[in-house]
């Protein structure tokens, strides 16, 4: 009597523990996935962050360190461009050259809400911590940017001794326009 409760028992908690097992596992892959998500997003923000400081510095000659400087460039700001018409190679068309200015917002930020170019996804509640620099390397004093995201998703990336760093683009101490998520 007693060993076929002991069965019932055992029975209900391998039945319990497994049931466990199987949430603990799918709540990480849930878990994983969310993050590949958000940082997706963040990572599209960076990405959109170099766009507008590249053509800051292609104007300016120097990085901005300011959200509201680089904004009010990219709302007003125009790029020169080359436009080519005709073909250089073929003595049969007539070849031209022309340099015109194009607007930043409507060229390079069409479909995407320049206001928001400073917080964080996916809550837009944080800012991205931005700053512009000068270093000294090779000998020449070149501008720098780097441009972090100061609260990760990814609790990994939110321990300041973890490999996986928090998601940035630039770098302060280097010429460096890359992001570290590649």
């Amino acid at each position: 009597m007693v060993n076929n409760i002991l069965k019932v028992i055992f029975f209900f908690l391998a039945i319990l523990f497994a049931f466990l097992l199987y949430r603990s596992i799918k709540g990480e892959i849930e878990y994983r996935a969310e993050v590949d998500r958000v940082e997706e997003l963040v990572i599209g923000k960076l990405e959109k962050i170099r766009e507008a400081e590249l053509a800051y510095k292609d104007v300016k000659g120097e990085f901005t360190g300011d959200y509201d400087t680089l904004i009010n460039f990219i709302k007003t700001g125009k790029l020169k461009i080359l436009v080519e018409y005709g073909d250089k190679d073929d003595s049969t068309s007539v070849f031209r050259q022309e340099v015109e200015e194009v607007s930043i917002l409507d060229s390079m930020f069409s479909d995407f809400n320049v206001d928001s170019i400073a917080f964080v996804p996916p809550s837009d509640t944080a800012k991205f911590v931005l700053l512009a620099s000068r270093v000294i390397q090779g000998n020449v004093e070149v501008p720098v940017f780097q441009v972090t995201d100061p609260w990760p998703f990814d609790k990994q990336r939110a321990n300041p001794n973890h490999p996986k760093k928090a998601l940035q683009v630039g770098s302060i101490s280097e010429a460096s326009y890359s992001g570290n998520w590649k």
